[in-house]
């Protein structure tokens, strides 16, 4: 696989992550709880935007896997941050952060080899 479409693979699972982080608190019962309702919602809203630039632009938008991997970062943090007790909320967060920010290294990193000439054909 091309290191650009592994960059593409690996933006594509966190634009899916984003939009589960959207949908989870209703799906999963939490949406009551209003800390962990905005902290999913505005976090998969950014994940997602940030995810699907560069699922089309993956040679010239690295920068924004970092970012996500910095929100990635969040998430697992977050519900201890925020003081969420909800367990189906905390673990959905964290599953959610380690997901995002392994994706968002793969995916910056795939390019950022290619560009230095360590990329397969």
């Amino acid at each position: 696989m091309k290191r650009t479409e592994q960059a593409k693979t690996a933006s594509g699972i966190n634009v899916v992550a984003g939009v589960w982080l959207i949908l989870s608190p209703y799906i999963l019962g939490f949406a009551a709880i209003s800390a962990a309702l905005a902290n999913s919602v505005i976090t998969g809203i950014i994940i997602g935007v940030l995810a699907l630039i560069r699922v089309y632009t993956p040679k010239t938008s690295a920068s924004l896997s970092w970012i996500n991997l910095i929100l990635g970062v969040w998430l697992i943090a977050a519900p201890f941050i925020l003081g969420i007790t909800s367990m189906v909320a905390v673990w959905n967060s964290v599953i959610l952060g380690i997901i995002v920010a392994a994706m968002a290294i793969w995916s910056a990193t795939a390019v950022a080899e290619e560009r230095h000439g360590h990329g397969h054909a």
